[in-house]
């Protein structure tokens, strides 16, 4: 199990701060624990992503690999950065331009409304 905290980001509008286990595209749902000890599943279908927020500013981050892109998500968002993305996977981690608040968000597939590469 992973210790640190992440932040569920619900198609729904909802946020939700839990502790995850491995994040497994191809299983298509999440194991996440609560605060209070209890552990639920929550489908993809539901998320929108799953940001890791970085634990200390001054820490050295893994560098980002990939193509940069434009993700724009059904509610409006729209979040830019490097990522290797694959259209048949259910998701992929995609590592923000502004990684000042977040290491790496975990995106949903079925939750983009469209994908720029540049």
């Amino acid at each position: 199990m992973n210790d640190d905290k992440v932040v569920l980001r619900f198609r729904d509008g909802r946020t939700e701060r839990a502790t995850l286990d491995p994040i497994d595209p191809s299983r298509e749902m999440l194991t996440v624990r609560h605060d209070d000890g209890s552990e639920s599943d929550v489908p993809f279908s539901d998320l929108k992503a799953v940001f890791f927020p970085r634990a200390v500013s001054d820490e050295l981050l893994e560098p980002a690999s990939g193509m940069q892109l434009a993700i724009e998500f059904n509610d409006g968002e729209v979040i830019r950065g490097t990522a290797h993305y694959n259209p048949e996977r259910n998701g992929f981690f995609l590592f923000p331009d502004d990684r000042s608040k977040n290491d790496r968000i975990f995106v949903v597939n079925s939750a983009i409304v469209s994908i720029e590469a540049s």
